[in-house]
Order: C-alpha cells, then sequence, then structure tokens
C-alpha cells in the first residue's frame, strides 16, 4: 500500500500532489494503525510519528494504560502505566522483566469482546486492589492473586469500598 501525499503548494496556490512531494510506501505502523481504524470501535490504535516509525510511547484509551515500545512496536514489559501517568519510554527501562499474571491477564483480554473486563494492574504488573469493569460499573476488591474479596462488590453510581482496608 501507498502514502499519496497531497499538499498545499504555495507555488500553485492549491491542494494536489505536488511535483516534488516524495511518495513512499507504507511502514507496518502505518498499516497496523490503518486497520485499526477502519476496525472495530474501541479498538487499540497504534500511533506512528510523521516518518511513518512507531512512537515509544502508545496508549490505548479505551482500556486506560500506556506503555512502551521498541522500534519494531514490541511491547516492553514492566513499562505499562494508568492512562494519565507520566511514563518515560527514553529510558526503555534498562531491565525488562517477565510478563506477571496481572500483565497476561489483561493482554488476554484486550483482545475480547468489546465492553469486556480488562484487568488492572500497578507499575509493578501486580493486581490494583480495586479493578472495575468500565462498560458495568461494577467495581470490587481483590487480593494480591487478583481473587475477587466476597462482599466488596460495588454496582454502578455507589462509593466504592476501601478496597486498603479489605482483608486480604
Amino acid at each position: 500500500m501507498y502514502v499519496h501525499i497531497v499538499m498545499f503548494c504555495p507555488r500553485y496556490n492549491l491542494c494536489y500532489l505536488c511535483p516534488d512531494a516524495m511518495i513512499r510506501p507504507m511502514t507496518r505502523c502505518e498499516d497496523a494503525r490503518d486497520a485499526a481504524i477502519n476496525g472495530t470501535i474501541g479498538a487499540y490504535i497504534t500511533t506512528c510519528d510523521d516518518a511513518g516509525r512507531y512512537t515509544p510511547e502508545q496508549c490505548w484509551g479505551s482500556a486506560g494504560y500506556c506503555w512502551c515500545v521498541t522500534s519494531t512496536g514490541k511491547k516492553i514489559q514492566g513499562t505499562e502505566t494508568s492512562l494519565g501517568t507520566a511514563l518515560n519510554c527514553s529510558s526503555q527501562y534498562a531491565m525488562i522483566r517477565p510478563m506477571t499474571p496481572c500483565e497476561i491477564a489483561r493482554d488476554a483480554s484486550i483482545n475480547g469482546p468489546i465492553g469486556g473486563y480488562i484487568s488492572k494492574c500497578d507499575k509493578d504488573g501486580q493486581y490494583t486492589p480495586e479493578q472495575c469493569w468500565g462498560s458495568t460499573g461494577y467495581c470490587w476488591c481483590v487480593n494480591s492473586t487478583g481473587q475477587e474479596i466476597p462482599d466488596t462488590e460495588t454496582p454502578p453510581g455507589t462509593p466504592s469500598i476501601n478496597c486498603a482496608t479489605q482483608c486480604k
């Protein structure tokens, strides 16, 4: 697939394919981005820079987290953070650790059905004490292995329980 660069040409004062515009093949990043844009609503959309390279920081808004990737777009494990949390992908995290059970569960559910539950992990890959199912509004407390703590589920619109005080 090819990118046809249409740009404003000051010399002709109109937009069209300029004689000096560069046409190049699409990169893997651009192919992945275009496929996702035309895919399922809420799907992860790859972010590419102007040259078509993967940007070091990738975010999935509907899942609520960001992570760092290599120049080939491969996720660097242990770099996941919640959306809006500062992420420094330039350091490339000197030590890359194996995925935790929470990260494995989260990544497996990302390709699941729209509105499906996605585990929330902290920066170290451990389950956060409070888990919420975004599409339903239900929240509950979990122990360190991600198992729900009985009698902690709260329905939508009700105050959540302080999971830090629950028995683990």
